[in-house]
Formats: C-alpha cells, structure tokens, sequence
C-alpha cells in the first residue's frame, strides 16, 4: 500500500494520505497550517495527481493534529471529519479545554485562533467500529470496502480519545502518538494518563503482528 506521508504544521506532525480505491484517499490528522506556512501542501499534492479526500481522520485532538482540517474541507466539502468521542470536544468548540491548557503550557497563543477555524467533526468514533461507516451514504463502487479494511482501535492514554488504525490484510497500523518507533506518546499533557497508555501498548503488542508496518503520529515509520 503506497501511503504517502507530508510532515505539517508547527510540531511536523506526519500527515497520511492513504489510498482507498480508484482515485478516493483518507488523510490522518492533517496539520498545515498558516503559521508553519504549509496550509495548501497536502491540498496541492491531491489536486496535482488528482485524487479526492472522502474522510479526515484524527488520531486524537491535540493542537498539533487538527490544525489543518479547514484547508482539506476547503477543497474537499463533502469528506468527513472524524474523531473519537472522548476527544470530540477539541473540534465541537475549539479549542477545548486540553488544548487551551497545552497552547498557554507551550507559549503559543496565536495556535487558539488556528483552531478556531476548524470545523467540526461530523462522525464520532467509539473505537469499536470500521472505517465503513463514513460511507454509508456513498454510491462509489468498492469505497465503503476499501474503508471497511481500517479498524479503529481505542488506545487511550497519550489522551483519553487517542486512537489506532489498522488494515489486517495490508499489515498497516496508524498508530498517531500512541506509539512511535522508538517509544511511546509523553502523558504529561491534559487528559496523559501513563497507566493507561501502559495498557494500550499491551494490547497493541498482544494484538498487532511482527512485520506490521508502522505509521507513527511523529518521526520515522518502520516495519515493527
């Protein structure tokens, strides 16, 4: 699977734009924005080889990882927004709590303004589902199966709505900030919590297989 990645936004954060079927991708936690001057690359990129975005997917609502949603709904109106239910409230009326807290933490107060053009999501996820249901009102042949391939996976702990995706047959995991190639996500932030990320990277460990090919939210990917 040939999943290109764009690191954006002030923290480069790795941006997925991840094939589905025909020309339709999804993107990961789009990032660019005005003040790391990369609003329009992941936008340019898809119109460029033309391609069409039917989802945004979050792995978790850190500032960092939803600064960018505006631009990709921008040209692509119709693509969803999702996120999971326990960080919803970053994107419902942003910025949340957390990021308030973070953004002050950090001394980069001009980042609330960034975030209080996203949108909000349209599709709350439980973690217990597929990526299938974006498309439940598609009619594109093959589109509502190529998503079905992504389970979403709740993985709390670097916050409490974290999440993972991952394709069993392609032997891809996303994994966001849970879980990078030579560590794990910090929990000193609003929402970290350490015991439970503990269990998240137990479960990722127990469930995911040797040879899975891992998509972190920062730094290098790598076959684990």
């Amino acid at each position: 699977m040939d999943i290109k990645v764009f690191q954006t936004g002030i923290l480069s954060v790795n941006t997925y734009v991840v094939p589905l079927c025909d020309n339709y991708v999804f993107i990961v936690d789009p990032a660019g924005c005005s003040l790391s001057g990369d609003s329009y690359t992941v936008v340019d990129y898809l119109r460029k080889n033309g391609l069409i975005c039917v989802a945004v997917v979050l792995t978790h609502g850190h500032f960092d990882h939803i600064s960018g949603i505006s631009h990709i709904i921008e040209a692509f109106p119709n693509a969803r927004i999702a996120i999971h239910s326990k960080d919803s409230q970053e994107l419902t009326n942003p910025p949340g709590d957390m990021n308030l807290f973070t953004l002050q933490n950090f001394g980069i107060p001009d980042m609330a303004e960034v975030l209080r053009n996203q949108p909000s999501p349209t599709d709350i996820l439980s973690g217990t589902e597929n990526l299938g249901v974006l498309a439940e009102d598609t009619q594109a042949i093959g589109l509502k199966e190529a998503l079905s391939q992504w389970q979403v996976l709740p993985t709390p702990g670097h916050s409490p709505g974290s999440i993972c995706l991952y394709n069993e047959e392609e032997k891809v995991l996303i994994s966001g900030d849970t879980l990078f190639a030579d560590g794990y996500g910090r929990t000193d932030l609003p929402g970290g919590d350490e015991a439970l990320i503990g269990r998240s990277l137990a479960l990722l460990e127990q469930d995911i297989p040797t040879g899975t090919y891992l998509c972190p939210g920062h730094g290098r990917r790598i076959i684990r």
